[in-house]
Formats: C-alpha cells, sequence, structure tokens
C-alpha cells in the first residue's frame, strides 16, 4: 500500500532521505532569515556591479525586444542578434529557471565571428509570460501547460517566426531536453545540436549520481504545496542575498570556481523572481521526460560538451548519450560543474565554431580548439 504522496510503507530508506529534504528545507529557510536580520551578507544587486554588463537592466544581459504570441496564447520574448549575417543561426535554450546569463560569454563570440544569435525566454521565465495568470498555488497552470514538449513547440515557433528554415540549437542544462524534443518535433528544422551539461532524460534520478532525491521526490513535491509561507519568503529573500546564493553553488559543487558571485548574481535575481509552484511542474516533466529512443534515430550532428566535476549532470550521463547517438561527438572539460558555460565561454564558442565548420560545412565559422578532452 502506498502513502498519499506515493512513498511506499516499510520503505524506511526513502523515509530517512523524506525527513532530510524536510530538515534542509527548514535549515535554509533559518539561514537566509538570520542572514537578513542580522545584514551580514545582504549585498544589493545593482546593474553597474556585475562583471558581466546587463543591458537590459535587472536580470537580463540581453534585451528582449521582440515577442511572439505562442499558439496557447502565450507571450515568448527573445532577442536577434546579428541579424543579417551570412554566417550560422544558433538559437540558445535555457536551462530550468535559468536566466540568459549563462551566454554572456558565449553569444557574443558567435555573433562576432558573423553568426545570427536568437536568444529566448522560456514561458514563466524572464520576460516571457503564461498562456493564464497563474492563480492561488499555480492551480492555474497544467503540466502540459509548461511540458517540455509545450516549450519546445515555443522555440520552434519563434523559428518559424522569424523565418529560419535551419538552426543550430544550442542548449544548456534542462534546454538540452528542450532542444531534443524540437528535434522530435521538426527535425527539418534543427541542422546541428550542441547539447553542454544537461541530459537526455530524467535528470534527478542521477542527480549526484544516486537515485535518492528522485525517490523522495513526491515528498518534496508534497512539501512544496503545503508549506509555501515558509518556503517563499527564503525563496525571495535569497534574491537580495547572492553572495550567499553564490556559497551555496560552491557547496552544492553546482559552480565552480572560475565563477564569482557577480557572475552568478542575474541567475540568483531571475530564478528568485519566479513562482516556484509554476517552475515546479517543468521539474515534473523534465522527470517524466526521456530521449533514449530518440537519440540513436537523429541524423543531424550534435556535439555534447560536459564537465567531469558536474554533480548535477553527471559525466556518465553524457557518456551514454554519445553512446546512443551515432552523429555525436563528446569534449569533457577535466574540471567542468554544472555552470559550464559560464567557466568556459571561450573554450565552448571556439568548440561549437570548429565542430559546425567541420561538420555543416561553414567556412566562416573559425577554427580555434577548445582547451578541453576530446572524447
Amino acid at each position: 500500500m502506498a502513502c498519499s504522496f506515493g512513498v511506499r510503507k516499510g520503505d524506511f530508506r526513502t523515509l530517512c532521505h523524506a525527513e532530510r529534504v524536510m530538515g534542509l528545507v527548514a535549515s535554509t529557510a533559518a539561514t537566509l532569515r538570520e542572514a537578513a536580520r542580522t545584514g551580514g551578507v545582504t549585498v544589493d544587486v545593482k546593474a553597474g556591479e556585475i562583471e558581466i554588463e546587463r543591458q537590459g537592466g535587472g536580470y537580463h544581459v540581453f534585451p528582449k525586444d521582440r515577442t511572439h504570441v505562442a499558439s496557447d496564447g502565450t507571450p515568448l520574448a527573445y532577442s536577434v542578434r546579428g541579424e543579417g549575417s551570412t554566417g550560422t543561426t544558433f538559437h540558445l535554450v535555457n536551462g530550468w529557471s535559468c536566466s540568459d546569463v549563462y551566454w554572456a560569454g558565449i553569444a557574443p563570440r558567435l555573433e562576432a565571428s558573423g553568426h545570427r544569435v536568437v536568444v529566448a525566454d522560456h514561458r514563466g521565465h524572464g520576460a516571457s509570460g503564461l498562456p493564464r495568470r497563474p492563480g492561488y498555488r499555480a492551480r492555474n497552470i497544467t503540466r502540459s501547460d509548461m511540458s517540455l514538449e509545450r516549450v519546445a513547440a515555443d522555440h520552434l515557433e519563434i523559428l518559424a517566426a522569424e523565418g529560419i528554415d535551419g538552426a543550430v540549437l544550442v542548449g544548456h542544462s534542462m534546454g538540452v531536453q528542450v532542444a531534443l524534443e524540437a528535434y522530435r518535433q521538426a527535425p527539418e528544422r534543427v541542422s546541428a545540436l550542441v547539447c553542454i551539461a544537461g541530459p537526455y532524460e530524467n535528470p534527478i534520478k542521477t542527480f549526484y549520481g544516486r537515485d535518492e532525491v528522485d525517490r523522495v521526490f513526491p515528498v518534496a513535491k508534497y512539501a512544496l504545496h503545503v508549506i509555501p509561507r515558509l518556503l517563499l519568503p527564503a525563496w525571495r529573500l535569497l534574491g537580495r542575498q547572492y553572495r550567499l546564493g553564490h556559497r551555496l553553488a560552491l557547496l552544492t559543487r553546482a559552480a565552480g570556481p572560475k565563477v564569482t558571485a557577480r557572475m552568478l548574481a542575474p541567475y540568483i535575481e531571475h530564478l528568485t523572481s519566479r513562482d516556484p509552484l509554476v517552475l515546479f511542474k517543468l521539474v515534473e516533466s523534465m522527470r517524466e521526460h526521456s530521449a533514449t529512443d530518440l537519440l540513436p534515430e537523429i541524423t543531424s550532428p550534435i556535439l555534447i560538451v560536459a564537465g567531469k566535476q558536474d554533480p548535477f549532470t553527471p559525466v556518465s550521463v553524457q557518456r551514454r548519450m554519445h553512446a546512443l547517438a551515432p552523429e555525436s561527438e563528446l569534449i569533457e572539460f577535466p574540471e567542468g560543474r554544472h555552470t559550464l558555460p559560464l567557466e568556459e565561454p571561450a573554450a565552448i564558442a571556439a568548440a561549437i565554431e570548429e565542430f559546425i565548420a567541420r561538420r555543416l560545412g561553414e567556412a566562416d565559422a573559425g577554427s580555434a580548439t577548445a582547451a578541453a578532452d576530446p572524447a
């Protein structure tokens, strides 16, 4: 017999992990409240303070000056850099809860090499909207509204609105899953795929190389819905505590030592401005997703970029992706973590250009090679 939120009776190991999750939630909230009370780590986030120039103010690095209304009525915000360029079109696909800061060192390099770069916000992220007002506890937003399939369709609609017939989809983290689903829906629109620090199926079952988080997922879901008054103040407060957020990213090994607090500030500010209950619906879709069946059938070239020290998407996951996809190539960064686009933007941009020049025959794509281990 199963408990009401999906934990089997007698599974004491799972219950033990559930207790740890609940304890972590409470202790994190208490830490954030204490930080706010003492003022010890409070730093104002201002556009001029971070090392990456924010062109749009707030958490935006690239201004979103265009909007496409999706087929379900959702406004989708995006920008096109290097318009009129004759090179390759790159469409950048963000990770879960991510702002465009992860492309701050990659997009300008691709644009400078003569390519067109599309930077878009997912629905429910950045300047993009939702199909309707979320309502109390996001009850008006369905799981299908925030599914990977729906998000992939959004990106294909943006390409169609811009009259782009073929683009290289560059995904980071969850953006890899979205890019794969976009290929599934419209392979003729995808000339190549670049998969950076991202999974091809449920990322939670390999989180930190273990399955415990996936097992207690029903408990986390239950907790998020029953104690929002405890979670939301801490969630909002973190946006004003970007140095604390950076510290947590280092402690959890999500970010590498090359990532500074000010580099990560736009992401933290964006994350904490979102409705966690809306974002969680997207996590549910990520958990149900798999492209295992698709990878062997993909005929477009695939570049997989992995960080060997990434605990969120372990390198073993990306090696399996490489083994499943005959048209793929794999590059591994020995010290790379999940924030790989922020850690190695120059090397990644160079690797992308070399890959596209060789596999798609773009003469102007550049010839530099990445300072990484080819696998």
